[in-house]
C-alpha cells in the first residue's frame, strides 16, 4: 500500500512539473535574433531586451487567443499610450491614444484567421534604451507567404507606452494579415 502511495504521489508531482514547463513556455518570450549595428554602442541590457520581447510577445499574444475580451490587455499598455498604424485603410485607427482606446480597438479587429504563425523575428536596438525596432513575419496555414511588419516599440515602466508598426503594403487581399487594420 505504501508503494501504491508512493508512485501515485511521484505520478502527481510528475504531472504537476510538466505542467508547469508547459505553462512557462508559454509564456516566454517569441524566440528572436538581436540585430545590432557596429556604428551604435550597445546600451541595452539583456534584461531590458528581454523586457520589449516578453511586452512583444504578450502583445501578439491578443491575435493568438481565443477569448479576446478575456485577455488582460490592459496591463500590457500605459494609460497615455499611443498606437499608429499609419497604412491603416480606416483613418479611425491610425492614431488611438489611450489604455482603453487601444485595447478596444484591437479588440474589435476582425479575425482573419486563428491559426496565426510568427516567425523571423528581429530586434533591432536604437541610441536609446527604451525605443526598440521588432521585425517579424505572421502567416496562417492558409496563407504561407504571410506579411512583413516592423514595430517601433516605446517602453516605459514596463509598458508599451508607444508602439507605431507598418507593414508591406504589396501585400493585400482579404487574406492579408494587414487587413485587420483596415
Amino acid at each position: 500500500m505504501k508503494l501504491a502511495f508512493t508512485a501515485v504521489a511521484a505520478l502527481a508531482t510528475l504531472t504537476a512539473f510538466t505542467v508547469s514547463i508547459s505553462a512557462n513556455a508559454q509564456s516566454d518570450p517569441i524566440p528572436y535574433a538581436l540585430q545590432s549595428d557596429p556604428a551604435i554602442p550597445d546600451i541595452t541590457t539583456k534584461q531590458q531586451q528581454e523586457e520589449i520581447m516578453s511586452l512583444f510577445t504578450a502583445h501578439i499574444g491578443l491575435w493568438l487567443t481565443r477569448d479576446r475580451d478575456r485577455y488582460p490587455y490592459e496591463r500590457l499598455i500605459t494609460e497615455d499610450a499611443l498606437f499608429e498604424y499609419p497604412y491603416a485603410d480606416n483613418e479611425s485607427v491610425r492614431h488611438i491614444q489611450g489604455r482603453k482606446a487601444v485595447a478596444g480597438m484591437l479588440r474589435a479587429l476582425p479575425r482573419a484567421a486563428v491559426d496565426w504563425k510568427i516567425d523571423d523575428v528581429r530586434l533591432f536596438q536604437t541610441a536609446y534604451s527604451d525605443v526598440f525596432f521588432v521585425s517579424y513575419n505572421l502567416s496562417t496555414s492558409e496563407h504561407p507567404y504571410g506579411q512583413d511588419y516592423l514595430a517601433r516599440i516605446t517602453v516605459r515602466d514596463g509598458q508599451i507606452a508607444g508602439y507605431y508598426e507598418l507593414w508591406d503594403r504589396s501585400v493585400t487581399g482579404a487574406d492579408s494579415a494587414a487587413t485587420a487594420h483596415k
